[in-house]
């Protein structure tokens, strides 16, 4: 049950997700629900593959938000891919503490970075829950208080089993009511349909020779779409770009 907040319960935080008609009023709902809990701010992000490619690289996670500063996005992409959240998600399933996470020895440079920027706008006191899904899929919620009276260790205390449980509970209210596709994501649609169609062949076991001949066009035009997909990919080859375009659902 979630508890913590007055009149919060799993089936009341259900209902009035069941009311939405999108995920942005879904998203909205679950503003309110944190906001009883004490919190100011929320954010909500989805992968809906895994996050982790083949090259060892991550995929950028989109922050879906709620109250955040204006202008907090405008230098934030530099970060996307390396938010020291994010990969905090993938040390254990609980929630995590925001503040330990900026204390961690094991912060690169440009964690040290993102973590700072973030500070700049009063982002600095969290509890990031992520959800690792079926398939490799990941979702993540973080609410963030930047409230400078707040004892935070004592409503961290409080706040950490009843966070857990709602992230849960929204996740699983996201896909029932079918608003999976309405979170908006970084989406790889880069590629051109003619460098998606040369490597769906080229998955297939077709050869650049061979793929030519299906598509009525020449090797060389052929081999420059591979070429192409293989550097918008960030792969080192064919087989690597294969491999991360099914990864990412491109083929």
């Amino acid at each position: 049950m979630i508890h913590s907040a007055p009149g919060h319960s799993t089936v009341d935080v259900k209902r009035r997700l069941e009311a939405s008609s999108d995920f942005g009023e879904a998203l909205d709902v679950l503003m309110e629900v944190v906001a009883e809990f004490g919190f100011t701010q929320v954010l909500y992000a989805y992968q809906p593959v895994p996050p982790r490619l083949p090259n060892g690289d991550w995929l950028p996670l989109k922050l879906n938000v709620r109250n955040f500063p204006k202008g907090w996005e405008d230098g934030w992409n530099k970060f996307m891919k390396v938010d020291p959240y994010y990969r905090a998600c993938f040390e254990g399933t609980l929630p995590i503490d925001w503040m330990r996470v900026q204390t961690s020895e094991n912060l690169v440079t440009v964690q040290k970075e993102a973590c700072s920027y973030l500070n700049d706008f009063g982002l600095s006191r969290g509890v990031t829950v992520p959800a690792h899904l079926p398939f490799g899929r990941f979702a993540v919620m973080s609410a963030i208080v930047d409230r400078q009276d707040v004892q935070w260790n004592s409503m961290l205390d409080e706040v950490r089993e009843p966070l857990f449980s709602l992230m849960h509970v929204f996740t699983k209210a996201i896909f029932d009511l079918k608003f999976e596709s309405q979170i908006e994501i970084v989406r790889w649609n880069n590629l051109t349909p003619r460098e998606i169609e040369c490597l769906r062949w080229a998955a297939a076991g077709k050869t650049s020779e061979e793929t030519s001949i299906i598509l009525d066009r020449s090797i060389e035009t052929v081999r420059l779409h591979i070429k192409n997909a293989i550097a918008k990919l960030e792969a080192t080859n064919r087989s690597q770009a294969v491999a991360m375009a099914i990864r990412l659902g491109l083929i």
